[in-house]
């Protein structure tokens, strides 16, 4: 289940912040590399949290 949460939060993650930061234009690769990282690091984030909740 931690990693179904982490898969969402993820996604999320990355609609969120590519639809925020799109109107600013030029969506270059460095910056979509940017939003994936975040988004990656968000669903890490989220499957830890999820599975220390679990254990408790």
């Amino acid at each position: 289940m931690p990693v179904i949460v982490g898969a969402i939060a993820a996604l999320l993650t990355f609609i969120v912040v590519g639809s925020l930061l799109a109107p600013l234009g030029a969506m270059g690769v460095v910056e979509i590399a940017v939003i994936a990282f975040v988004a990656l690091v968000a669903g890490v984030a989220a499957g830890v949290w999820e599975a220390r909740r679990r254990r408790s």
